[in-house]
């Protein structure tokens, strides 16, 4: 009996921690980006296809940072993301054509394609660029870990820009239970640290 109780008391921890988180995750994401960012960070996804393409949740990213870059004309902008084994292109070159293609003028536009992980972008886009005050740029559901990370790595001149996705968009639901793990993996493994210059 008392191991059922304790199956039971389980259960509803871990479902109101996935309840209580993805709260918190999605108001966070409420938050509005600073005017006249010396830096905007685009954080790299997955991009399919041969030639590569950037995905509806990848577009959504790419979408709020050209308005934001239109409206802020001096704020550069770094698009972060290397290759992975299953995609024919890096996501940063992919997400730099579509910045361009969209009317972005290619001298704002540097790349950052060596990261893999979230907690790696902020440290290799300092490498390319010196971030100073920045906007990082992801998807609503990403933005809090992000934000974390990033301070984590030694900026703490950032604010955020999210990408609401749409509730037809499968994604998000995946993200609704993936990424209160990555959330909790994150804030206990990951803790990247900036280079000394």
């Amino acid at each position: 009996m008392k191991m059922i109780q304790l199956v039971k008391y389980a259960i509803i921890a871990i479902l109101s921690y996935f309840i209580v988180c993805n709260v918190v995750i999605f108001i966070y994401a409420e938050q509005k980006p600073q005017d006249n960012a010396d830096t905007m960070v685009i954080l790299g996804s997955q991009v399919v296809g041969t030639p590569a393409q950037a995905p509806l949740t990848l577009q959504a990213r790419l979408d709020v940072a050209i308005s934001y870059l239109q409206n802020n004309p001096n704020t550069k902008v770094i698009v972060c993301g290397g290759q992975g084994k299953d995609e024919s292109a890096s996501e940063a070159s992919v997400m730099a054509d579509y910045l361009i293609n969209k009317g972005i003028e290619s001298s704002r536009v540097h790349i950052e394609d060596k990261s893999t992980r979230t907690a790696q972008q902020f440290i290799y886009a300092n490498d390319v660029l010196s971030l100073g005050n920045t906007v990082i740029v992801t998807n609503d559901f990403h933005l809090l870990r992000s934000i974390m990370l990033a301070k984590r790595s030694g900026f703490n001149e950032v604010s955020g820009l999210s990408a609401p996705l749409s509730w037809t968009n499968f994604d998000k639901y995946i993200a609704m239970i993936r990424e209160p793990l990555a959330l909790a993996n994150s804030w206990v493994f990951d803790h990247p640290k900036a280079k000394k210059s």
